[in-house]
């Protein structure tokens, strides 16, 4: 005959180990974005961070964390958000039209907000293979 109660038991103790481990993830308000797609970039990082979106849609329209921004006052606003968050950290996701003289002018609102560019990743899409 098998033990049921000692079965039972590792069965509770794994089920309070899942419960315990599991994380779950922060509800993002969403831009609707289509990512390029790359073969070789891109894919899952071994350490997630948490980043703030600079986000691009198809329209052309900038938006900061979900918040609409014009570009003229993108700048400001990054320096804004920096105050409120000293470690802030960034991420660009433009959608797949966008033109590039919109990325541009992301840049150089990125560089005038005492960003590098290279501080900042593009959001890409992994290819289906």
């Amino acid at each position: 005959m098998i033990p049921i109660v000692s079965l039972i038991d590792i069965m509770v103790i794994l089920l309070i180990f899942f419960v315990a481990t599991t994380t779950f993830r922060k509800d993002k308000t969403q831009v609707k974005i289509t990512l390029p797609e790359s073969k070789s970039l891109g894919g899952s990082n071994s350490a997630p961070e948490t980043r703030v979106a600079i986000s691009i849609d198809e329209h052309q329209k900038i938006f900061l964390d979900g918040k609409s921004v014009e570009l003229e006052d993108l700048a400001a606003a990054i320096n804004t958000l920096k105050a409120a968050q000293p470690g802030l950290k960034l991420e660009l996701q433009a959608d797949t039209t966008s033109a590039l003289g919109v990325l541009v002018k992301v840049w150089d609102s990125l560089r005038e907000a005492g960003f590098s560019i290279n501080d900042v990743p593009a959001r890409i899409q992994r290819a289906a293979p």
